[in-house]
């Protein structure tokens, strides 16, 4: 009897990716999920370290304004390429090698900001750290969504946002520690960190199976599935070589670009969307503590009045996150949008007309928790709208995109400040693209993704 058992027990055939899309949690999914939410964790920290140091850099270097939102300009003028590079070869030489490349390119470049004895240092020295970071963001988006299974993909990939916004936390926390006793090179000094991660990358997270079959290499990718089913002790499935259509040999990277002429349209509806949410958000999270300095509250309390700011936007992405599952993607970036719009235009309201400090700062707590909610689902969007081919080259170019808005953004808005416009007009220049956009992607967006495999996606 325990002979015949052990012989039926094992009763259905699934193909390498239908293993992967209908697994449950697992220790390995809880491992790529933790490794991929540090490395967004200490990704944000990088980033947002240049807004806690910013008042600090401005009184040494003896810069303008203007000056200083170029130093959130070049980091993600960096960023922005980092997306492009790494994008287009992380889907020629795989997720797992480049994902390493770029924690240590952001992780060299945050030890050369706090080495950076000059203005013009620095500027380089961010430029670098936003390489890796932009670099981070397609590889890591791509790999979570390809492990992930098909009715979870949706948690991974907004955990993946949800790191990011921790970092910025973190960062706020630090700085509150670190930058008033020990300086701003300090807070830099911490953002070496990542480099240790390299390590768990090695030892942890394996290379993607699509991107493996997508390569036509079967074996190296069947050995990864049956690693997994072993370590997840899945004796009741029997795994199964893909479809002929999944086995397909890797492209040039003419033919890499060329692909993306199929998925034009929702290439470029969500590129402006990015671009026009990362203009609002990147622009003013940049100058947040600084806008508070202005307003005439001490540094140590702009620093507080941030943190208390940047800590809902976790929040917001987890109810983001929720929402996209219980109604069309689409529909959820539009409702998200539009409300965030009417905090921020409030918030506005709030400046021109004096509110207490703590109604202003209400009023930014509920445009942050319902414009931080728009990532995970943009991003959710765009690893499943896309096939594996050109999935993280198609994200590195959102993301690329979005980084032209990053970059712009912080520019704007210091030219603003050093023109001496008063901070609720900024707000409500700020506030109609990203709704415009919104419409767009619900005039566009013609399909439901939900609960479907990454080839089902594609397809649809």
């Amino acid at each position: 009897m325990a002979d015949i058992s052990t012989a039926t027990a094992v009763t259905r055939r699934m193909t390498y990716t239908e293993f992967l899309d209908e697994s449950p949690m697992s220790p390995f999914l809880w491992l790529l999920l933790i490794g991929c939410i540090v490395a967004q964790i200490l990704d944000g920290f990088n980033f947002q370290s240049t807004s806690f140091v910013l008042p600090l850099v401005i009184k040494e270097f003896g810069i303008n304004q203007t000056q200083a939102g170029a130093l959130g300009t070049f980091t993600n003028l960096g960023l922005m390429f980092g997306a492009l590079i790494a994008g287009p070869i992380s889907d020629r030489i795989g997720r797992r090698p480049m994902f390493q490349a770029v924690v240590f390119t952001y992780a060299f470049g945050t030890l050369l900001s706090a080495l950076s004895h000059n203005y013009g240092f620095l500027l380089a020295a961010r430029f670098v750290t936003g390489l890796g970071i932009g670099g981070e963001f397609p590889v890591v988006a791509t790999m979570l969504a390809e492990f992930a299974p098909k009715n979870l993909r949706h948690v991974f990939v907004g955990m993946f946002t949800i790191g990011y916004s921790l970092g910025w936390f973190v960062c706020a926390a630090a700085a509150n520690l670190v930058v008033q006793p020990f300086g701003w090179r300090a807070l830099y000094l911490l953002g070496v960190a990542p480099a240790l991660l390299i390590l768990y990358v090695r030892a942890f997270i394996p290379e993607s199976v699509r991107f493996l079959l997508d390569k036509g290499r079967v074996k190296e990718a069947g050995d990864v599935v049956q690693q997994i089913a072993r370590r997840n002790k899945r004796t009741d499935v029997e795994l199964v070589l893909p479809p002929a259509s999944q086995l397909k040999a890797g492209i040039g990277f003419r033919k890499q670009y060329s692909m993306l002429s199929i998925v034009a349209v929702p290439l470029i509806v969500l590129a402006f969307f990015h671009m026009s949410n990362n203009v609002q958000v990147v622009g003013f999270q940049t100058w947040l503590p600084s806008i508070f300095v202005k307003a005439g509250f001490t540094l140590t309390k702009s620093f507080k009045f941030t943190m208390i700011v940047l800590a809902v936007t976790p929040l917001g992405q987890l109810f983001a996150i929720w929402l996209q599952d219980k109604m069309p993607r689409k529909w959820a970036m539009m409702l998200l949008s539009a409300t965030s719009a009417l905090c921020f235009v409030v918030t506005g309201l709030g400046f021109e007309f004096k509110y207490p400090i703590a109604a202003i700062i209400a009023c930014y707590v509920g445009y942050q928790f319902f414009s931080g909610g728009v990532s995970p689902i943009l991003s959710t969007l765009a690893t499943e709208i896309f096939p594996t081919k050109v999935r993280s080259l198609a994200y590195g170019i959102l993301s690329a995109c979005a980084r032209i808005g990053s970059a712009t953004g912080p520019l704007i808005l210091g030219f603003f400040l050093t023109l001496g416009t008063e901070i609720h007009q900024i707000i409500y220049y700020f506030a109609l693209p990203l709704v415009v956009a919104a419409v767009v992607v619900v005039i566009f967006i013609k399909t439901d993704l939900r609960h479907k495999g990454l080839e089902e996606a594609v397809e649809a």
